[in-house]
């Protein structure tokens, strides 16, 4: 696993990676952080989004994907609701990304994986907990032929 500094969305359209994926609530907003820019410059995974029932709590530990031309964007649902105003709670699902994680790693073993600081902005989650994931992630996906890599949002 490798960390780089970047945008995510600009290294995927630039090739570096097959598939992208950021973390989503289980209401169909992508309204804010990495998800309102994927939102705004790619409507297709919003619309993918909007494909699932609002509110939906059985969404948590699955994920909907929107193929694209270049790289395809997946909607993991990591949480189930959302922080707002001022203080961060911890509204990640560790074991709904545990379960997504497994999912991707058996879907698509080779591909090559960019990954913003899912969970550890807006979700407030636990970034050790986050990065084991992630890392026990990477081992199965690298032995398999595909990469992973974490961008780091800046320029």
């Amino acid at each position: 696993m490798k960390t780089v500094t970047g945008n995510l969305i600009d290294l995927a359209e630039a090739g570096e990676f097959n598939i992208i994926v950021h973390g989503a609530n289980c209401w169909n907003t992508m309204g804010s952080g990495i998800a309102r820019e994927i939102r705004e410059r790619y409507p297709d995974a919003y619309e993918v989004d909007c494909t699932t029932v609002a509110g939906d709590y059985n969404k948590l530990g699955n994920y909907t994907v929107m193929l694209g031309k270049q790289f395809n964007i997946v909607n993991a649902y990591t949480q189930f609701g959302f922080n707002r105003g001022g203080a961060r709670d911890d509204v990640f699902e560790y074991t709904s990304f545990a379960m997504i994680l497994q999912k991707l790693s058996h879907e698509y073993p080779t591909c090559k994986f960019g990954f913003p600081l899912i969970g550890q902005g807006l979700a407030g989650g636990n970034p050790e907990k986050i990065m084991a994931l992630l890392k026990d992630f990477s081992n199965k996906v690298e032995s398999t032929g595909g990469s992973v890599t974490i961008v780091l949002f800046g320029g």
